[in-house]
């Protein structure tokens, strides 16, 4: 692993905080409360002498299931472990619920102490509010390096092989095609194996009335925008939802250029033309409620939609009800699912951080005896493994009295070391464990392995956001029948005249540069 450049380091250090703030700290160096962040820390006098301090901005998504924190004796009791175990003493910082972001950026602009935060690196390096942590990882943070493989670490790492974050995630595949067996078996049906089969089903199902209510209000797909385009686009495009390599002029360019592309549009149209597709799919609406109907076919959601929603209301539907993924369905192109790419989420280490070195020997802790030490992180001692094997475990007691905010190792490398002996979390901990990683099922995008320097697209290509925006809106308004496929070259030229070149232009320049 590459030494630091130390004069980067020092020329990154001399950098404003204050630039991450994006203009909206109004009045940095408030306290925290100015912040409208929360710190917990229980008795931060009592035993911790000279011990470092690492202040934790807990923005993870750990506090999920108690968003509203812990009960402050059950925080003290762990924050007592950590000083004890590893002289270390942790300061949770909670942010309100749905102002995680704002608040950072207040933190980060102003003279409140925050340490260590999820974020992407590329966003908050280019700012100077982060340091990079190869030499702290290869002094403190041997377990961390052992539970990520390379490709984790690709995307955290910069062209000039600076380590700038702790990985979150890898290449995965997102969004599978869920199918109600229940119904496949009562209409008859086999699990499809082709697009066309698929359109098969749910005409079916559609007609056939399987949730048996009497009425023609079946959903054949509950789908949204990011699911219709992930899980069902490569049927028709070569490279799935993905940037692809125009061999004409060698240079890059956004999918609705490629190959099959129309033909894809045409088959979502008719899709949501004929119900197929449900019509609120590209609105505001509540999978979980929709499931709660009895009335949805197949979903082609994120994988959470089902495996974290449908297990809670299992038990109020007909028995036998359950859902299926379709693998291995094909269409013209090949594989339908498009898998998705890692990206530059991480664990970040801000240039205020007094205590760096703790901050990675805390968490190095937590990928220390997987999964023992990251299920106290998440769970406190409200756990215990029900096998030699320490992987299935339970909790203790529905009641959570601590709530995560010392959580500091989610992902993939944590997450699938154990699993819920529990009906309502197995489904969920079955698809980490067996079918998130599992890319060779979907297609790769052509420059999964690129991170591209957002920074430089806004700069060269200052239409980039009125462009992104174009792109999902026309989208959605071909496929709801808002405006005639006939009207496509004319979509085209839209993108042409709002700056498409220019994007084509920057994304092939960097795709050469910073491709592995």
């Amino acid at each position: 692993m590459k030494k630091l450049v130390h004069t980067a380091l020092t020329a990154m250090l001399v950098l404003s905080l204050a630039a991450c703030t994006g203009g909206e700290s109004g009045g940095s160096g408030g306290d925290g409360a100015s912040a409208g962040s929360k710190e917990v820390s229980g008795d931060s006098n009592k035993g911790s002498g000279e011990m470092a301090k690492i202040y934790i901005y807990q923005n993870t998504g750990a506090l999920n299931q108690k968003p509203e924190g812990s009960i402050p004796d059950a925080l003290e009791e762990m924050k007592q472990m950590y000083m004890d175990e590893l002289g270390i003493e942790p300061i949770a910082i909670v942010p309100p619920k749905g102002s995680e972001g704002e608040k950072l950026n207040l933190l980060l602009g102003s003279k409140d102490e925050v340490d260590v935060f999820q974020g992407d690196w590329d966003q908050y390096a280019s700012k100077g509010a982060i340091i990079p942590l190869n030499d702290l990882l290869e002094q403190h943070g041997q377990d961390i390096l052992k539970a990520w493989p390379q490709e984790a670490w690709d995307y955290m790492t910069d062209k000039d092989g600076k380590i700038w974050g702790i990985p979150r995630g890898l290449p995965s595949v997102h969004y599978p095609v869920w199918i109600r067996t229940d119904w496949l078996k009562k209409l008859n049906l086999e699990m499809p194996k082709t697009i066309d089969e698929l359109e098969a089903v749910m005409k079916a199902f559609q007609e056939g009335d399987p949730d048996g209510n009497g009425k023609a209000d079946t959903i054949p797909m509950m789908t949204d925008l990011g699911g219709m385009n992930n899980a069902l686009m490569g049927a028709y495009v070569e490279g799935g939802n993905s940037n692809w390599l125009d061999p004409a002029d060698n240079k890059i360019k956004p999918v609705e250029l490629a190959p099959g592309y129309q033909d894809y549009l045409a088959k979502m149209a008719d899709w949501y033309q004929k119900g197929y597709i449900y019509k609120e799919a590209f609105a505001k609406f509540d999978p979980l409620e929709l499931l709660k109907t009895n009335r949805v076919g197949t979903s082609s959601m994120w994988y959470s939609r089902i495996t974290l929603l449908f297990p809670q209301i299992k038990p109020n539907l007909p028995e036998g009800a359950d859902y299926a993924i379709a693998k291995d369905l094909t269409g013209p192109a090949g594989k339908l699912m498009t898998a998705s790419r890692g990206n530059t989420t991480g664990m970040l280490v801000t240039k205020k951080a007094k205590n760096p070195e703790a901050v990675i020997k805390f968490i190095n802790h937590q990928y220390k005896d997987l999964p023992t030490n990251t299920l106290n992180a998440a769970f406190g001692k409200n756990w215990d493994y029900l096998d030699d094997q320490k992987f299935e475990i339970e909790l203790l007691s529905p009641d959570l009295r601590y709530a995560g905010e010392y959580m500091l190792s989610l992902g993939l490398a944590t997450e699938n070391k154990y699993a819920f002996r529990d009906p309502v979390k197995k489904m969920h901990a079955d698809y980490l464990n067996h079918e998130i990683t599992n890319v060779s099922a979907a297609k790769m995008p052509l420059d999964a392995t690129v991170v591209y320097d957002k920074e430089r697209l806004k700069q060269n290509v200052p239409m980039l956001e009125d462009l992104d925006r174009l792109r999902s809106e026309e989208l959605v308004k071909f496929v709801t029948g808002v405006r005639p496929l006939s009207e496509f070259d004319q979509y085209i030229e839209q993108l042409n005249k709002a700056g498409l070149q220019m994007w084509i232009d920057e994304y092939t320049k960097q795709y050469f540069e910073l491709k592995k």
